[in-house]
């Protein structure tokens, strides 16, 4: 499966019994330079046992996620269109579909 590269900038809710296992916050810059950020439970990101409480953030993470299309933009770059299925979800709502840089992806 494809996925994006992100940063997992703080852990954001602490363990308890309505959290479990914690949330962490997550950001991702797209290829327009406009930054989004995610919060959901550190296995939807790849970070394994990384993600805690206690680590040193910021920490690399993923998001798994489909590619809808390539593009180029005005000056010639790649643009490539990824779906993260709506999971997890953005602060913005539903927002699911990005337009990020090549070397943002890990591809199988």
């Amino acid at each position: 499966m494809t996925a994006l590269r992100c940063e997992a900038t703080r852990w954001a809710l602490d363990d308890d019994d309505d959290f479990y296992p914690g949330w962490v916050e997550v950001r991702l810059t797209d290829a327009h330079g406009r930054q989004w950020v995610f919060f959901d439970k550190p296995p939807i990101f790849g970070g394994g046992d990384a993600l805690s409480p206690s680590a040193a953030y910021p920490i690399a993470v993923t998001i798994g996620c489909t590619i809808l299309s390539r593009t180029s933009d005005p000056n010639g770059s790649e643009v490539v269109t990824v779906s993260t299925g709506g999971r997890p979800e953005t602060t913005d709502g539903d927002q699911s579909e990005f337009d990020v840089r090549p070397d943002q992806l890990v591809e199988p």
